[in-house]
């Protein structure tokens, strides 16, 4: 499948239509925030402790302290049907030892919320966000496998969708859309690309619960991949169905459930196929305490010449008690487990297999009306049969947010 047109060019036409209806009236549209988050991490290159890290990163001493300055603006305006929302923010990413791993990231996300007529409606949504990927594997100065730096992932998206309202139960479903992603270093999962369409039919009960198909045909391709035989172009099809379900009052349900299939293009090893899929559940168990807890089944590329994909799940339990209305604790607990399959031929399997564990106490203080202050605790570990990939990372933070 090809396209004869770049849908790049629409996040740009969007971002004039927020301008204008910015202007229009922003005073009970446009929000200003600002904040600071200082955050002590006892082995941010998430090592194992098994690597020479005098080696790797040219001292012994594995922690650091990094201070992230947030500045940015929320717009949100609706005009007759139509309704334009923008969030925009500059992350100043600062480390007191390592300042070479200093940097400045730019995340926005843009939404028309679009309509012609009651019956026709969709969405225009572009988003970017760049973070610090510290779990991914990269190189060691150019051989092995290991984390000499950290890296920063960009990800970034585009959907045009519509929505058309056959009658008061049936709707028709399509769009078009693009997705990128994107690594300061290399990675095995690799750069990537993939363009697509979907088409699909969602049924609205009385009730408010809502179920959704939806087939979606993409094409996309690898860069900057480690492999020894790297694929370069590849193709995803996609069934998916999805449900929102408000079972009580009290606890709501979303979940979906998929069938994905990637074929390479000349390399048929790397194929992989199978479920994926998530479901959250949100229980409001009394009206101080909540409790939202998951599942999710993952498959995703990861090209070695002893695997080609890696397949997994994983699931968390996060419950928040509102002591009062300005002072909030927050848990989550989450765990995952990632098998590492199909290897090259002439390869021998090896079989990797990691768990993940990440646990976090946050304390949240809406000390004033535009203010708020937090603390929080961290352990995030990594174990895998391959004992280069093992991590354990303490971190103990605090983070003062203000909005106007």
């Amino acid at each position: 499948m090809k396209f004869s047109r770049d849908i790049k060019p629409y996040p740009i036409a969007l971002l004039g239509l927020l301008c204008l209806s910015a202007q229009a009236d922003e005073l009970d549209t446009l929000q200003f925030y600002a904040s600071e988050n200082v955050q002590h991490d006892s082995n941010p290159f998430r090592l194992s402790d098994s690597s020479n890290a005098q080696t790797l990163i040219g001292t012994q001493s594995r922690s650091d302290t990094i201070a992230v300055t947030t500045l940015g603006f929320k717009l949100n305006k609706p005009i007759g049907l139509q309704r334009f929302e923008f969030d925009a923010n500059i992350e100043d990413h600062r480390y007191k030892r390592f300042t070479n791993l200093d940097f400045t990231g730019i995340n926005y996300a843009a939404a028309w919320r679009w309509s012609f007529t009651p019956a026709l409606h969709g969405n225009l949504t572009s988003d970017r966000r760049e973070y610090v990927d510290n779990t991914a594997d990269v190189q060691i100065n150019g051989q092995g496998v290991g984390q000499s730096n950290l890296n920063r992932r960009t990800a970034s998206s585009t959907l045009l969708d519509a929505e058309y309202e056959i009658d008061g139960a049936w709707r028709a479903l399509g769009g078009v859309f693009e997705r990128v992603s994107t690594s300061s270093q290399p990675t095995f999962e690799g750069d990537s690309k993939v363009r697509g369409l979907e088409v699909g039919a969602r049924r609205v009960f009385s009730s408010g619960t809502s179920l959704a198909y939806r087939f979606r045909n993409g094409r996309g391709n690898y860069s900057d991949l480690l492999s020894v035989a790297p694929v370069g172009e590849f193709k995803d099809r996609e069934h998916e169905v999805r449900l929102d379900w408000a079972p009580s009052g009290k606890t709501t349900v979303q979940a979906r459930l998929a069938y994905f299939d990637r074929a390479h293009d000349g390399l048929s090893a790397r194929d992989f196929s199978g479920a994926v899929g998530q479901a959250d559940v949100i229980w409001a168990v009394t009206g101080k305490t909540s409790v939202t807890w998951g599942a999710a089944r993952e498959l995703g590329s990861y090209q070695t010449t002893t695997s080609s994909y890696y397949q997994g799940y994983r699931f968390f339990v996060a419950p928040t008690w509102r002591a009062t209305e300005k002072i909030a604790v927050r848990l989550r607990y989450d765990h995952g487990v990632r098998d590492y399959r199909g290897a090259l031929p002439g390869f021998a399997a090896i079989d990797r297999k990691d768990k993940t564990r990440l646990a976090s106490l946050a304390l949240e203080w809406q000390a004033a009306r535009a203010l708020k202050l937090a603390a929080s605790v961290q352990r995030d570990k990594r174990t895998s049969n391959d004992p280069r990939f093992d991590y354990v990372s303490n971190s103990v933070g605090v983070l003062a947010q203000l909005s106007f």
